[in-house]
Order: structure tokens, then sequence, then C-alpha cells
């Protein structure tokens, strides 16, 4: 018969070194044993993971931290499962919810924030509790499948802590709250398949955006419109944290009307490799480049591409 070896009475000395080098899944699972353990586990594991992505669907709460997968069924799950290395297994739960699992993840690795939350469908439970006291959320996506009702809950309460959101179509019942999320302080925001007709989307609205990051992929603007918004930014206008914005054309682009007073200078060949190979945003190369200058000397780029039939023009400041 094997005697289980003492390991919490160890000095401390002697226990540091060895919490320092187990793998990810031994630290969870070693935290899960008790409160001196979870300390333990929290003050001396120094490993940070790359990243920890939540996925919500309808059944279950979806972990991902690098190599490592958990499965939480429920609010409070019977049996949690963990997915290691095409590994799949089973952990028996010791009455934790979804929420002090997720707590006892994050304090553990040391990561109070979490890099993705994907919304795919309702669960059977209150997901937004769950992530009650996560300081910073990176990437918000909702996707198509997503309940208004949860949808629009996750844009109120998580847009505060949230960096970038993705947004497949606007929960939002009315122009009033549509405005309110609209003019808040979201640095990036992506509307996929949504034109934003139903709250009479106009130049007005876009001028009044805080944003850093603008991405509107079924949302058309007329050139006029673009040229109006552009002659803004030039003379320090409109938003200022702008940096990048990607919108729809309604026709062919029109150099003349799109580019009507903004002094614009077409790039030269060393220029579109250089813009091409400092951008940030990920699109599919461009066909055509032109540089504008603000007042105060700042530099913007105004590119178009086409994929799939559709034109967009994209707005770059890039110095």
């Amino acid at each position: 018969m094997t005697t289980p070896f003492p390991f919490l009475r160890l000095p401390r000395l002697a226990l540091i070194p060895v919490i320092q080098h187990m793998e990810l899944i031994e630290v969870i699972a070693f935290s899960l044993i008790s409160k001196r353990a979870f300390n333990l586990s929290k003050c001396f594991y120094k490993v940070s993971p790359g990243s920890i992505e939540l996925l919500v669907g309808p059944y279950a709460i979806e972990t991902k931290i690098d190599d490592l997968t958990m499965f939480f069924y429920g609010n409070v799950p019977e049996w949690v499962e963990i997915l290691h290395h095409d590994k799949l297994m089973r952990w028996k739960n010791a009455g934790l919810s979804t929420k002090q699992w997720i707590q006892r993840v994050l304090a553990v690795t040391k990561c109070p924030s979490l890099d993705k939350v994907i919304l795919n469908e309702k669960p059977k439970y209150d997901v937004l509790s769950v992530l009650d006291g996560v300081s910073k959320i990176f990437n918000l996506h909702i996707k198509p499948k997503c309940c208004n009702a949860l949808a629009k809950r996750a844009v109120e309460v998580l847009s505060p802590v949230t960096s970038s959101i993705t947004l497949f179509r606007v929960p939002l019942s009315n122009q009033e709250e549509f405005l309110r999320f609209w003019m808040g302080n979201v640095e990036c925001l992506c509307i996929r398949y949504d034109d934003l007709s139903r709250f009479q989307f106009n130049l007005n609205d876009l001028l009044a955006s805080n944003a850093v990051k603008l991405e509107l992929r079924k949302v058309p603007m007329s050139l006029r419109d673009l040229n109006r918004f552009f002659s803004c930014w030039l003379h320090r206008t409109s938003n200022h944290r702008l940096e990048h914005l990607s919108v729809q054309s309604l026709k062919n682009i029109n150099e003349d009307v799109l580019l009507k007073g903004l002094n614009a200078t077409r790039f030269t060949e060393q220029q579109a490799i250089h813009f091409q190979s400092i951008r940030v945003v990920c699109h599919p190369e461009f066909t055509r480049g032109f540089e504008v200058r603000r007042i105060d000397g700042k530099l913007a780029a105004i590119t178009f591409y086409t994929t799939f039939g559709t034109t967009y023009i994209n707005f770059d400041v890039w110095s």
C-alpha cells in the first residue's frame, strides 16, 4: 500500500520550486485541494498563459487557456471536462460554481483579464454573472445566434471593461439606445451584418463616434458624405481619437468626388509598399491609395480594396 506523500507539510522553501515548475493543469488541480493550496498557487505559480478565451454556448462555457480547454456545464456543474494535449478527462466538482472556477483560474494564472469572450447562444443560466469581477475583456464577439436579450445586456454590462466589440447585428431597440452605445468609450467597434438603417444612421452619427477603430461592413456611405467626414478630420472638427475607419462604398469610386478639397496625393510605389507593410488592421491588398495631411501635420491614408464584388474605403492615420 502506497503512503500519500505529505506535500503540504513541506517547508515553504521546498514547496516554492515545485509549484513554480508545475504545468498549468497541475497547478489548477493543486489549487482545488484546500484554501492553503489555493493561496500557495496564487503566490508562487509564475507562468502566465498566452491568452484566456471564453466561448459561451447553449449548454456550456468553454474556457481555453493555451493548450488547455475546460468545459463547464451549468451554474454549478457536477463534473468539469478537461481537454489537455488531445486527451479528454473529467474532474469531479467539489461544489464550486462556474463563476468560482473561472475566478480561481484567473487568480492562479495572475491574469485578471480575458483575451476574448464569444457569445454564441444563450445558455440556461446567467452567464454575465460569471463575468462579474473580470477587470478587462480585450475582445467581445456577439455572434448571430446569440439572442437579442443576452446580446443587449452584454453590450450594456460589458462595454465599460471591453476594448474591442464585434457585433454581427446591433441588439439595441431604438435610436436613443444606439446613440448612447455609439458615443461611448469603446476603443474598437466592428459591425458586420447590420446596415444600421433602422437607426437612421448618417454622417452626423459617424462624426459623433468616439471610437479609435471603426469597421462598418454593411453600412453604405456616399462619396460626398465620406468627403465631408475626411474634411472634418483634416480640420480637427471630428473624432480626434480615430485611427482606422472602414466602410462600404455605395457605388464605383469617383476620386474627384471623394477627394475634393482634401489636397490628397497619390501613393508612390514606395509609399504603397511601406504602408502595406506597416498596417495593423488586416485587409486584402488595396488597389489605390492616397495620402492626406491634417492641419497639425498628422498624416492619414485613404485606400480602396474590393472583395466579393464589394468595394470598401479605408481611412488610416499612420503618422
